[in-house]
């Protein structure tokens, strides 16, 4: 059988020789040397924070299945990945076997990306450390199998003086012995590199004899949540997820559903804090201490009726001011709320706000939905996520959501009332036992400042974040950021405690 790996590293060993002699590793290193006072995130670091830990690919094409995606561009679908809930970022840069290039870190960087970066290639010579390095790489990635234990350390220490952090890749038991090298995050392949045969139980095979304490993720064949979510409980930190996302029209939209449904998986289990959504802002001002106060979404009523209304001349001062943090924290998704709009009406703010979500919380239909997603996607908005309301009040209510299961990406159940959302009342929460879905859902409907517990005590395989409004404003509109961080501090410190 053709071994794919060492055909790869053959033909790397000759590039890299080729690259030296058109620009000397000492050139090189005085380029580098230049930019060593900016530092590069962390990559062990944002795993151990995340509740999920993906690091998405932007991989193009594989060896061995040819063109994944080949017209994805570095300058937006690693943009996609940030916005959506990545913890860290994988760009591939082998250029002869998987189509990348140096130039996707550098125009991810330029187009905005501050997530840890891995730069993803074969590296068997120092020069290499030194290209990542340079095009604004976080992290490289060493396969133990390339490597004997010497060169392996060699290149930890040196890429440790470059800044960089180093992931280092093991496949069988044979390899545990590399872990002791002190790479700053371990990986477990369950691709076989030889023969890219995958098998994710390779992990599970594994999980036991990594050392104790090792930031450590799971690689390749990771495709469903309930995969993900049994590798979180065997003790994996994160996983590395490429050819799921790439394959996908747009992987930003696959990477979303992927987080809120492993989110709604784990909370199912008592084990993560829920993702929050924070609705009803009008006020630029509010809305931007909102978005800092680290919520994941941040909705918007376009639905003149509304008494929280954001008139044009509101929303583009509150979206220039979410788009513009500029203190180091991922903004929220923005969501637009809308209530029985056309179409034209929905893709109009969409493209003119820049939405990352829309919210149909009328009478929309199934077909009304799919109608909308086309549109989107004739405007080049197709990465936009589609949230579908239910309005609930008896089981019934909840049953008939399953019919969005094909267009929407997310639901959310709200009390009925007479308002579209903001009501401040709650429905009886028990009868989302009917909900059979697939679709993860936000949970809606006069949450206060005193339902932390209640909370964390409900759990539904689906159920993956919450939707705040009237019961924390101070006028309509007008959100007590106060009330708002004690209560998300408080819901994910009993989520802990209840883990």
């Amino acid at each position: 059988m053709k071994d794919i790996l060492a055909e790869i590293v053959a033909h790397k060993r000759i590039e890299v020789e080729r690259m030296k002699r058109e620009m000397p590793a000492a050139t090189l290193r005085a380029m580098v040397e230049r930019m060593m006072g900016v530092p590069v995130p962390s990559l062990k670091a944002a795993l151990k924070a995340s509740t999920t830990g993906i690091i998405a690919e932007f991989k193009r094409r594989s060896p061995s299945k040819g063109w994944l995606n080949e017209g994805a561009k570095a300058a937006e679908v690693p943009m996609e990945y940030q916005r959506n809930g990545s913890a860290a970022i994988s760009i591939l840069t082998d250029g002869e076997f998987f189509g990348g290039s140096d130039g996707f870190v550098t125009e991810a960087r330029k187009a905005g990306v501050t997530l840890p970066v891995l730069y993803k290639n074969f590296i068997v010579d120092e020069y290499q450390l030194l290209q990542a390095r340079l095009c604004g790489a976080s992290a490289v990635l060493l396969i133990a199998s390339v490597l004997d234990r010497g060169e392996c350390k060699r290149l930890i220490d040196a890429a440790h003086g470059l800044g960089l952090e180093v992931l280092l890749e093991l496949h069988g038991e044979d390899e545990l012995g590399y872990a002791e090298l002190c790479p700053d995050v371990c990986g477990v392949n369950n691709r076989n590199l030889g023969t890219f045969v995958t098998d994710v139980a390779n992990s599970f095979r594994m999980a036991e004899r990594l050392p104790k304490g090792l930031c450590k993720i799971s690689e390749s064949g990771i495709h469903d949540v309930n995969t993900a979510a049994r590798l979180r409980a065997e003790g994996y930190d994160g996983f590395l997820i490429g050819e799921s996302f790439m394959r996908e029209e747009h992987p930003g939209r696959a990477l979303c559903r992927f987080v809120f449904g492993l989110d709604a998986m784990q909370t199912s289990n008592g084990a993560t804090p829920r993702r929050v959504k924070v609705c009803g802002l009008a006020e630029p001002e509010n809305a931007l201490a909102v978005a800092r106060l680290g919520v994941d979404m941040v909705g918007f009523i376009l639905s003149k009726a509304s008494p929280r209304y954001a008139s044009p001349q509101r929303m583009k001062a509150v979206c220039a001011a979410i788009d513009g943090m500029a203190d180091g924290k991922r903004r929220p998704l923005k969501v637009g709320v809308f209530v029985n709009e056309t179409t034209e009406g929905i893709v109009s703010a969409a493209k003119e706000y820049a939405l990352d979500c829309i919210q149909l919380h009328g009478n929309e239909t199934a077909w009304q939905l799919a109608d909308l997603r086309a549109a989107l996607r004739r405007e080049s908005l197709g990465s936009v996520l589609l949230i579908k309301a239910i309005s609930v009040a008896t089981r019934e209510d909840v049953e008939r959501a399953t019919e969005y299961a094909a267009v929407a990406d997310l639901l959310l159940f709200d009390a009925k009332g007479k308002a579209a959302g903001g009501n401040g009342t709650r429905f009886c929460w028990d009868v989302l036992e009917a909900y059979r879905g697939t679709l993860p859902f936000i949970l809606s409907g006069g949450i206060g400042p005193e339902c932390a517990a209640e909370i964390a005590a409900f759990m539904h395989p689906r159920f993956a974040g919450i939707d705040l409004n009237s019961r924390f404003e101070t006028a309509p509109g007008v959100k007590n950021t106060i009330a708002l961080e004690r209560f998300i501090t408080s819901l994910r410190s009993v989520s802990s405690s209840s883990s």
